[in-house]
């Protein structure tokens, strides 16, 4: 007799459909109650059954020396039955499984299905886990650890909304390693690889936080600068390309690049503004290279930065909201906070009063961070892990503050960056926007109508 079946009529095609599928599937028949016969997944994980469906529900649920009795089991099996338990069983080899047992008519039979429930918690963990993965791979450049072209586009028109809406400068800086071609070809392409690598970490040692440097194509980067007009730009564009030269890059030599600037001006896209900084970055190529090139186009200065960040205040607009009341509330809390620092910082007030203030914007950051990080592991948003290390730089930041406040050291226009772009635009007004589509996923629990 083949094992797993035994001598009644089950057709050939419904035995070899139950063996097939990697459930435990059982039929029982309906008539006595006796087991038909199983697939190879109930076989591997409870033996080849025998006897009657009660007497196997009883074997499986033996009673631990601690209690008597078995679990409940499903009403006596006839043609009507369609229940669903779930119990504790014990698979051939002794270990305690969670299980849910269905049982469903089929014809004149029972169709037992058995899911493992056990490790429920880990695949739930598993799979956030393989989700973020893809997240993270879908934004990261896998040779530099830079972001992708589609991400550095994607926070690019984040950026733009929010000069069109704020009138904050954004600029942004192409930036092409010179005769690379060559590179491959003298020393090969995993040289070539390294180059790319150490290119990137060199980028990324001059630019601050809330810059966004993107991988953009072959030995092009793009890097994207909130908060900053066109002469800051080309400032920075000068710094890293000094970074670049200020020592060889082992084993090739020397290295140079060449770099093109553009600040975004208001009625343009995102394709028009970067080919702008594209012919900026030809014209530096054309003209020698190892050069930085600026399109001349500019609505901002230095000067004129300073002085609107002097008289800058914070405004809440509903539109500024996610849609999470406790979020919301705390991000409302949070530009009052900042604004209570401005007016403070305006009006010369005492070190002592100021700091004092710090350090309750400290804590009501602390706790923000904390409970914005709770709900969005909640929502399994596959970006939580980038958010929660975005928050502990601000948090480092803070601290920084913090420290030099107390100790009296604390230059204003410092605060007022961390407050103004770090905190508010590029993080409550940036970073947080992004999971506002998990916000609206997330299923709405109704309020009760109970009286106060």
């Amino acid at each position: 007799m083949p094992q797993g079946f035994s001598p009644f009529p089950v057709t050939l095609d419904c035995a070899a459909i139950l063996e097939r599928l990697p459930i435990a599937l059982a039929l029982v028949d309906a008539d006595n109650g006796h087991f038909i016969t199983a697939n190879e997944a109930f076989r591997e994980s409870f033996g080849n059954p025998r006897d009657s469906f009660t007497h196997w529900w009883q074997a499986v649920h033996r009673p631990s020396s601690s209690a008597s009795g078995t679990a409940s089991a499903p009403t006596a099996p006839d043609s009507s039955t369609r229940e669903s338990i779930e119990s504790d069983m014990y698979g051939i080899d002794g270990s305690p499984r969670h299980m849910r047992t269905q049982v469903r008519p089929y014809g004149n039979y029972l169709l037992i299905c058995l899911t493992d429930l056990t490790d429920s918690d880990n695949r739930q963990d598993l799979l956030r886990q393989a989700l973020a993965e893809m997240e993270t791979r879908s934004i990261t450049d896998p040779l530099t650890g830079l972001l992708t072209r589609r991400r550095l586009e994607e926070a690019s028109l984040s950026e733009m909304h929010r000069f069109r809406r704020f009138g904050h400068p954004i600029s942004l800086i192409i930036a092409d390693i010179d005769h690379f071609k060559l590179i491959n070809d003298s020393f090969g392409h995993p040289v070539g690889d390294e180059v790319l690598v150490e290119f990137a970490v060199r980028l990324a040692s001059e630019c601050r936080d809330l810059d966004v440097i993107g991988r953009y194509g072959g030995e092009e980067f793009v890097i994207l600068l909130p908060s900053t007009p066109l002469a800051g730009a080309f400032t920075l564009a000068n710094k890293l390309r000094s970074a670049i030269n200020q020592a060889p890059f082992d084993p090739v030599g020397p290295v140079s690049a060449s770099f093109g600037v553009a600040e975004c001006i208001a009625g343009e896209d995102w394709n028009t503004w970067m080919t702008r900084a594209d012919k900026a970055l030809y014209r530096a190529k054309s003209s020698g290279r190892n050069r930085v090139v600026a399109a001349p186009e500019s609505a901002f200065d230095e000067r004129d930065i300073k002085h609107r960040n002097r008289l800058d205040r914070l405004t809440w607009e509903d539109g500024h909201c996610v849609g999470d009341p406790v979020i919301d509330a705390q991000h409302h809390h949070l530009f009052e906070l900042a604004n209570r620092l401005l007016n403070q910082i305006r009006e010369a007030s005492p070190p002592a009063d100021l700091h004092a203030t710090i350090r309750t914007l400290v804590q009501a950051t602390s706790r923000h961070f904390r409970d914005e990080e709770a709900i969005l592991k909640a929502l399994d948003y596959p970006r939580c892990d980038q958010h929660a290390k975005s928050h502990r730089i601000l948090s480092a930041k803070l601290d920084a503050l913090s420290s030099q406040s107390a100790l009296g050291t604390l230059p204003t226009s410092k605060l007022i960056e961390f407050l103004a772009y770090d905190l508010v635009d590029h993080h409550a007004l940036g970073a947080d926007r992004d999971y506002i589509p998990w916000l609206r996923r997330a299923p709405r629990v109704e309020e009760s109508g109970a009286p106060d």
